[in-house]
């Protein structure tokens, strides 16, 4: 079925009315912080510093001030309004209310839900935001881009503070993952950038390194330095201070470089240094999957030198154990975008060190500080510089370089520019135009060839919306809003290559769900069921020009292939964040249906998978990327319904110790992936999936014949490697009982070592815990490796989500 709508100004009126279009001013812009990542979170980084300043500094900049609102994006609403009493300055603390995380979202990424309520703030309490500022990392401020863009509220404008992305913090790690979630996050945080007005990066690395991976970034990308206070007023001339005694900073994980910094330690040759001294100051992370506190006892043991951590302290309390003099801080940190604690070292005179990582030689003159930079990052290099210092005893300070003093300048001349072309803007956006659309609600196996004639043999200046069957037609009010979004793709297909827009859709149980690429699948979530194509809105002209359907590998039409063909020609597409359309039922039952899988059901013949590949170059380059070789071990791909296949076994351990073999219990539809481990007496409380392991605890021994069950999947091993690569990825969501337990171990000649451990309490309020532990292990025939579950005193709730046990060969 088609129809054409023609909608006018005075309807387009009617629809801008809801946003509250603002009349013209004359004075500051209003200026809103958007971000995940604020002080009074125990994990607490450099995001929080860095927006908590501009906060202050715009808010708080003498007579001539903006005004600004922090929005806390969190979904722990009584931690938001704790921190709300101690608002900054003259700044609006707000937090996210209930109602803005409904109706639910599904999350296919870990901070969509988030991103959509903050959407939902924004057409709200937020529609006194000119100038908004977000980061990118996490990608769920993709859908406050998006919206943004589509200027619902006449001139509002988004600048993007790149602070590291989700690719770019996994660089330490043994693989690069490339697992569905981590997908989705890389693309969502692209599309945040690309989506911004301004893009203002703290250092020239980061611009360098988005820009190398292929990220488009918007005209408006500059540098302007993390404000640091005090700044201004640091010296300018490098001090000869004394040093006999060294200090490691930063959070105690290998990715600060603590495990480097530690053989640098164990390679010196103390004989000579008698007044040597180790200290450690930095919150508890972890190394090798053990706490990193525990990680530096055991390690400093042998270490003839005093040792002390200092765990827990403020920056202030650091600062002043720093600066009691003699210490050489070393900042072995192996990625870093612009830290603050070197800004602060050189502010407080306290000598130091560092690798040459990331955007640290910016924040002074690398050519006249050649001596604290170590441009080799091995244990060995560093040692050589610190037993060269240690022994000349003596250290110049270092001094900020000219750009990082006028950060905070920086930061006003900016948005004083901004407020001269808000306005110009705002004059600019009374009255914008309207679209025709051109709505086609499509069948079942529509052809391709026949969908792109019927389209594209009359000439039209209209947007088509293709209408799965799946869905609804929408309402008219929904027609106007997608007229509305019809006018700004001409724009925005301009300014910032934008191809099409797909949409979510409310689904039968109410809940929303929103397309994303890779897939652009739209999930029910809990269930194995889900929608391939999308409802997707695209200009006649582009789809005319770029849906190659003559080329005959797709003689359906889907909508994923459109979005590949628009890829290819250099346009991106994008979600935009309302449930415009109602979902009337799911089409697919499969595994592939949960957003981690991979879309079994769109499995390619080497033929057409050929056909799409692109340039040989980046062909080339994701063969580079690990970990493409197939891993020997998986414990999803290996699942089975027969005990021993593959060497997995499927076991409960009630509470007297005892190991039961657990029992095949076929699903109604006899797939494999259906079907569960379960004891006879307890199906539906102790039990293992393929994406699930449920432990047990009950009275009256309702648990395999018992009052608790710890289930667990063991691998036995074929293997004989010195060096195998071993992943465990889960999740896990303690909502109700006495919380559980999660174990990985190792048995080698009954010999048993637990690889990583870890308790969970119960907690309503808290968000998903998801991890994913690498490392490298020695395996040999016979060995075991079991993932254990084990239950808290009252438990038949909850358990965890297995994405995945893998084993590579060295």
């Amino acid at each position: 079925m088609r129809c054409r709508i023609q909608l006018y100004c005075t309807v387009l009126f009617l629809l801008l009315c809801r946003f509250e279009a603002r009349s013209l001013r004359r004075g500051r812009s209003h200026v809103c912080i958007v971000t995940c990542d604020f002080w009074g979170l125990p994990n607490a980084g450099g995001t929080a510093t860095a927006y908590h300043l501009l906060a202050s500094t715009l808010a708080d900049a003498g007579p001539r001030v903006w005004p600004v609102t922090f929005l806390a994006a969190t979904q722990q609403p009584l931690l938001c309004q704790r921190l709300q009493q101690n608002s900054l300055g003259s700044t609006f603390f707000e937090c996210l209310q209930p109602e803005h995380f409904l109706p639910q979202v599904v999350d296919n990424f870990p901070y969509e839900a988030l991103g959509v309520a903050v959407v939902r703030w924004l057409q709200t309490a937020g529609q006194k935001c000119e100038v908004v500022h977000t980061h990118e990392w996490g990608g769920g401020m993709q859908q406050l881009a998006a919206y943004i863009s589509m200027q619902f509220v006449p001139a509002q404008r988004l600048v993007v503070e790149p602070h590291g992305g989700h690719y770019w913090s996994t660089q330490g790690l043994l693989h690069r993952p490339v697992d569905l979630f981590t997908l989705r996050i890389d693309d969502q945080e692209r599309l945040t950038m690309h989506l911004a007005d301004d893009v203002k990066s703290p250092s020239a690395y980061m611009l360098a390194h988005l820009r190398q991976r292929g990220w488009r970034l918007p005209p408006n990308s500059s540098v302007i330095p993390n404000i640091v206070p005090q700044a201004a007023q640091s010296s300018t001339v490098r001090q000869t201070r004394e040093v006999w005694r060294l200090a490691f900073f930063g959070r105690l994980e290998e990715r600060k470089g603590l495990k480097l910094f530690c053989e640098a330690i164990e390679s010196l040759d103390t004989r000579y240094l008698p007044k040597l001294e180790v200290i450690f100051i930095g919150s508890e992370g972890q190394v090798n999957m053990v706490p990193s506190f525990k990680y530096v006892q055991e390690r400093a043991t042998s270490w003839p030198m005093p040792v002390t951590i200092y765990g827990g302290l403020s920056r202030a309390a650091a600062m002043k154990i720093l600066k009691k003099g003699g210490y050489l801080l070393v900042f072995a940190s192996l990625l870093e975008n612009l830290p603050f604690a070197l800004a602060e070292a050189c502010i407080e005179q306290i000598p130091f060190i560092t690798f040459n990582s990331g955007g640290v030689a910016e924040l002074f003159d690398s050519k006249a500080h050649a001596d604290v930079i170590v441009e080799t990052v091995t244990a060995a290099a560093l040692a050589e510089r610190i037993s060269a210092i240690l022994h000349e005893g003596v250290l110049r300070t270092s001094v900020l370089h000219p750009n990082v003093k006028i950060g905070a300048a920086l930061w006003r001349e900016f948005h004083t520019g901004l407020d001269h072309s808000t306005r110009l803007r705002q004059t600019n956006i009374l009255t914008p135009a309207t679209r025709a659309v051109d709505v086609v609600q499509l069948s079942f196996d529509h052809s391709s060839n026949k969908l792109k004639r019927d389209m594209c043999n009359k000439h039209s200046d209209a947007a088509f919306l293709l209408v799965p069957p799946e869905y609804g037609l929408p309402s008219p009010f929904q027609v106007s809003k997608i007229s509305f979004i019809a006018a700004q793709l001409t724009r925005l297909s301009t300014s910032r290559s934008l191809g099409a827009v797909v949409f979510g859709a409310t689904l039968p149980n109410d809940m929303v769900s929103y397309p994303s690429s890779p897939t652009w699948v739209v999930y029910h979530g809990s269930e194995p069921r889900c929608v391939e194509n999308t409802p997707l809105l695209i200009l006649a002209e582009l789809f005319c020009t770029h849906f190659q359907a003559e080329a005959g590998e797709f003689t359906v039409y889907q909508s994923w292939v459109l979005i590949h063909h628009l890829r290819m020609a250099g346009l991106i597409t994008s979600t935009f964040p309302e449930p415009v359309f109602d979902l009337k039922n799911f089409t697919l039952t499969d595994s592939g249906c949960f957003a981690d899988n991979f879309p079994a059901f769109r499995r390619l013949n080497n033929k057409y998978a050929a056909n799409l590949i692109g340039s040989s170059e980046e062909t080339l380059m994701t063969q580079h990327v690990a970990p493409l070789p197939r891993p020997v071990v998986s414990f999803r791909a290996q699942f089975d319904r027969f005990q021993g296949q593959h060497g997995w076994q499927y076991i409960a351990i009630d509470d007297t110790g005892s190991e039961i073999l657990l029992q095949w219990t076929a699903a109604h539809g006899e797939l494999t992936e259906d079907g569960r481990w379960t004891c006879s007496d307890s199906p539906h409380h102790a039990f293992i999936g393929q994406t699930a392991m449920h432990p047990c605890a009950m009275p009256n021994r309702q648990c395999c014949h018992g009052n608790t069950a710890a289930v667990g999947v063991r691998y036995t091993s074929n293997l004989w490697d010195m060096a195998a690569s071993a992943e465990l990825t889960y999740e896990v969501w303690p909502t109700c009982g006495d919380g559980l337990a999660v174990h990985w171990i190792l048995t080698h000649e009954n010999a048993s070592t637990t690889l990583y451990s870890k308790n969970f309490q119960a907690a309503a309020e808290d968000p998903p815990h998801r991890e994913s532990i690498e490392m490298t292990i020695a395996i040999f025939p016979g060995d075991t490796l079991l993932f254990l579950v084990s239950a808290g005193a009252n438990h038949d709730c909850d358990g965890v989500y297995v994405q995945n046990i893998k084993l590579w060969h060295s």
